[in-house]
């Protein structure tokens, strides 16, 4: 009898369609970021204007979300995921020859919307296949190799920028991005159930449809969890894309070697906590590890609002920057986790069409309305403003949504 066991958390399958190409994938993304903030600032725009940037990235995720979470039904998971990393390709090469900033806006644009096939696609994967005691650790050590990848990704990229021209590091990118999607097109097999199976008369395909996912999402307990996940996309301010080095350029002046150097430190510090967040939520429950990384987020940006409103010395400065990007990490993948436990088996795609279209809007405004702050009432209360968004994940974990997986 063949051996239907689900691979282990280390197969060679997991790693060559999971592991290696998000590290691939976050080991050229994050050589851009420090570059980003320093080639939008080269348009001489303020901060507001600049956090456009950012805003672009998410608002590019925001549209592909919907019809990618639907695709994934319709035509299956391999096509959108596989489509993600060709058209991020294409995306950050362009990026550095944009002539004018809504150029530089559209390309980020594009990037955004395909880094979301890829996500999304290779979650919903994750959701179709991985046991529910192994979930949290096959999604939390896809983030954890990502920040892997990032480790020396921005001082690489700072230091090409640097020597070589800003455009190094986009096309460095751009090949990465090709490189990774190499070993998933072999090993990344078709999902869907309905794919899978091809009865048009079985049951599993008379339930498809929007109907059931409709009545599903309008329930208290999803509804709970929407509100919750909105908070949580506030209260990072868009903190993936790089918006606090927002802060460091506007505020200390940094250039992209600096900024490179700084956020591997970042990094280094970081990498560990997604792999321990992950095995921690398939023993304890979600809601044990997910409530504690937000309070720790919250109190980070907080003592960071204090360089804002104090001339504090830069050695402040560096070591509360290295503390919101670890405290960060605790949160990182994990509001993905639990919604990925919320979702039906059938119309998955579906459910996440509309769930991640509403985190990603909460993406999208993120950015622009902590830069907003920052622009009209100092950076102090933009990151005060982050910290109460966090706080309200905590309250609402702890206190109204039920955790998805207890400890047994």
């Amino acid at each position: 009898m063949a051996d239907s066991r689900p691979p282990g958390i280390l197969s060679r399958q997991l790693i060559l369609s999971l592991y290696l190409p998000a590290t691939l994938l976050a080991l050229g993304q994050s050589m851009v970021a420090p570059v980003i903030p320093v080639f939008t600032k080269s348009f001489g725009i303020g901060v507001d204007a600049a956090s456009l940037v950012f805003v672009a990235y998410s608002a590019g995720a925001l549209v592909a979300t919907f019809p990618a979470g639907y695709l994934m039904d319709k035509i299956g998971r391999r096509p959108v995921l596989l489509a993600g990393p060709l058209l991020t390709a294409v995306g950050s090469f362009m990026t550095p020859f944009s002539h004018t900033f809504f150029e530089l806006l559209f390309w980020r644009f594009v990037v955004g919307a395909a880094s979301q096939l890829w996500q999304q696609g290779r979650v919903l994967v994750i959701a179709d296949t991985a046991p529910h005691d192994q979930r949290a650790r096959q999604m939390q050590w896809m983030v954890g190799m990502t920040r892997t990848g990032q480790l020396f990704g921005p001082s690489v990229g700072g230091f090409l920028a640097a020597g070589f021209g800003l455009w190094i590091p986009f096309a460095v990118h751009a090949a990465l991005t090709i490189m990774a999607v190499i070993p998933a097109y072999n090993m990344i097999k078709e999902t869907a159930p309905g794919r899978r199976r091809r009865n048009d008369d079985s049951e599993e395909v008379k339930a498809q449809g929007w109907g059931p996912v409709i009545k599903y999402m309008i329930t208290f307990q999803i509804v709970a969890f929407l509100c919750i996940q909105i908070l949580a996309q506030f209260g990072r301010g868009g903190q993936e894309q790089g918006s606090l080095n927002l802060y460091a350029v506007y505020a200390y002046d940094m250039g992209p070697g600096e900024l490179g150097l700084l956020n591997t430190i970042a990094i280094l510090f970081g990498i560990p906590v997604p792999f321990l967040t992950g095995y921690l939520m398939d023993k304890f429950g979600r809601r044990a590890v997910i409530a504690p990384g937000f309070a720790a987020y919250a109190i980070a940006v907080a003592l960071m609002s204090l360089t804002a409103f104090y001339p504090l010395p830069m050695s402040y400065f560096l070591a509360t920057y290295v503390l919101v990007q670890a405290t960060a990490g605790t949160t990182g993948g994990t509001m993905q986790v639990l919604g990925t436990d919320f979702s039906p088996q059938e119309n998955r795609g579906r459910f996440f069409a509309i769930w991640r279209t509403i985190a990603q809007l909460g993406a999208t405004v993120s950015p622009a309305i902590y830069g907003l702050i920052a622009e009209h009432a100092g950076f102090g209360i933009a990151f005060l403003y982050l910290s109460f968004c966090a706080v309200g994940v905590v309250l609402g974990l702890s206190r109204v949504l039920g955790d998805t997986r207890a400890k047994r």
